[in-house]
């Protein structure tokens, strides 16, 4: 941890802006630990603020100031100036330090989304979940029933996009776990949508939900880490208001809470784009190995029933995402068939195929379930899917479009040596 005498910004998104006709930079964090914007002024910012690396000491980030504007910074300003960033927990300083710790001491994760993605009050929540099966597009109720041992479920894929918009996608693979999977523990892969130092992110916290706390298998997330790598609780504060995993907990209390005792495995995956752009395979790269290693040898020696959820959406295309021009009916076909050729490789159990037909396109429809996607299609072995349900969501202004689908997969026996 950097001290204030040499300040280190934590990793920020940070965007130029105008206030008051004067310009500033704008910080904002993913990981939600200050709302809203933080601004500085722009030439405070390239001047003096950016230099806080957790290197230089404040007499030398003085000096550089004087020698590149001419400008003197009296010290009890620059200290001031500190000690307010640090308040904020813009810095890797003794205020984030004392957050991590506490929060790092708490058993259980809050329900980031409750109240904002979803509702906050349990029998609202459950009508809500409720008329996601029953939509036109939904798969209809659940029936319980014991699971036909010939076809039981091994893994699904299913989105993380808010149930206003993705609810009848997600109950197909919902009503296919409750009918065919006995699995007392679920290895939920879900996506990091913020920077992470690792490509792995475990945590050892149930999550709590409107409608009860899931339980996560502490004993299989340390075996994990033992195998691993313990250093993949470094980025466990990315957990907190990720909002991915956390929709799968909503889904697995509200369908089997009360009826029958089970408990996730949540992993956070972060991006592989740097793979992509070298042109390695992921899982050549030590790290992904190493997870795909672990999840299978800690699931043999667990004695538990596992099946895997990969919680994740497909393409994110249009101006909110960077694209220039809104989505038009031309774009929507192209990204449907994109998306075909994806999920044709992901029901293949290839994820060979599945990233690469990503990579031919440098991944220009981001999506952002290809890494979790990889590390699952690895980890459950030789497994066909098929695909269940698929839509796009597309904002009236066609300045967003978003796709998701669900698959099932069966396990296939491995191939036998001649």
């Amino acid at each position: 941890m950097a001290t204030l005498e040499r300040p280190k910004l934590r990793p920020l998104s940070g965007r130029r802006v105008e206030h008051q006709g004067r310009p500033f930079v704008a910080l904002e964090d993913s990981l939600g630990l200050f709302s809203g914007s933080f601004l500085i002024p722009l030439d405070g910012f390239q001047h003096v603020v950016r230099h806080f690396d957790g290197r230089m000491t404040l007499d030398e980030i003085r000096s550089r100031l004087h020698r590149e504007t001419g400008q003197t910074l009296a010290m009890d300003e620059l200290d001031q100036l500190v000690v307010q960033l640090d308040r904020a927990m813009l810095l890797e300083g003794p205020t984030f330090a004392a957050f991590c710790e506490t929060y790092a001491k708490q058993d259980s994760r809050p329900a980031a989304m409750a109240g904002r993605s979803y509702p906050a009050a349990p029998d609202r929540l459950r009508e809500s979940l409720g008329r996601s099966f029953d939509h036109p597009a939904g798969s209809g109720p659940p029936v319980e029933q014991g699971p036909d041992a010939s076809t039981a479920l091994r893994a699904v894929l299913c989105p993380h996009i808010d149930f206003g918009r993705g609810g009848p996608v997600y109950t197909w693979a919902y009503k296919e776990l409750v009918e065919r999977s006995d699995a007392d523990t679920f290895v939920v892969l879900g996506v990091a949508h913020q920077y992470c130092r690792n490509r792995f992110a475990l945590t050892r916290k149930d999550f709590e939900t409107p409608l009860g706390t899931v339980r996560t298998d502490r004993v299989f997330v340390d075996r994990l880490a033992e195998s691993a790598g313990s250093h993949l609780f470094e980025d466990e504060l990315a957990h907190r208001t990720e909002h991915s995993i956390e929709f799968q907990a909503v889904f697995l209390q509200h369908l089997l809470g009360g009826r029958r005792e089970f408990s996730i495995v949540p992993i956070l995956v972060g991006s592989f784009h740097d793979l992509m752009e070298s042109g390695v395979a992921p899982i050549e790269d030590p790290e992904v190995a190493r997870m795909v290693g672990a999840l299978r040898s800690v699931e043999a020696a667990s004695g538990k029933k596992v099946a895997y959820i990969g919680a994740i959406d497909l393409c994110h295309v249009g101006p909110e995402f960077g694209d220039p021009k809104p989505v038009d009916d031309q774009t929507l076909g192209q990204i449907r068939d994109f998306d075909r050729a994806m999920l044709d490789r992901a029901s293949a159990g290839d994820p060979a195929g599945w990233f690469g037909t990503a990579a031919a396109v440098d991944n220009r429809w981001r999506v952002c379930g290809l890494a979790a996607t990889y590390i699952m299609l690895h980890a459950i072995g030789p497994a066909r899917g098929r695909l269940l349900s698929y839509d796009q969501a597309v904002n009236p202004s066609r300045s967003c479009c978003v796709t998701f689908a669900s698959v099932a997969y069966e396990s296939e026996p491995a191939p036998v040596d001649a």
